[in-house]
């Protein structure tokens, strides 16, 4: 079974500003990001190991917004399920990391949702847990 690593998903409170988020995180991260402002998809690097950026707000045709925050919220608290969330980023490594040489760039890509988007939950889909 193939695993996509540092898989995580990044429920997004509304009013979160969207504008070329994935640029912006991958910049604060000090990551090169290949991906326009406007772009909702997108790659980022650290050194030569890549992650991809998805930024899903419920528009298109495929949009897994819905579902996602319906998983997302049963690992909340109880003030987090009162509110809005109108996003969700996910990322993840683009190729298997088995020696986990690019866990702390993951972590980086974390943190940095974290600063840009207050009030945003962080979940790993792959344990069924929210990231603290």
């Amino acid at each position: 079974m193939s695993v996509t690593p540092s898989l995580t998903h990044a429920l997004l409170p509304a009013g979160t500003d969207l504008s070329g988020l994935g640029a912006r995180v991958a910049r604060h991260a000090g990551g090169e990001a290949s991906l326009r402002p406007g772009d909702r998809a997108g790659e980022v690097a650290f050194g030569g190991y890549r992650f991809f950026l998805v930024l899903g707000d419920g528009t298109g045709a495929c949009s897994e917004l819905g579902e996602l925050r319906d998983v997302i919220l049963k690992v909340a608290t109880d003030d987090e399920r009162g509110q809005t969330f109108g996003a969700v980023l996910t990322f993840g490594g683009l190729s298997p990391d088995p020696d986990m040489d690019h866990f702390n760039d993951a972590v980086f890509l974390m943190e940095e949702v974290e600063a840009l988007c207050p009030g945003a939950i962080l979940f790993d889909p792959q344990s069924g847990e929210r990231i603290p």
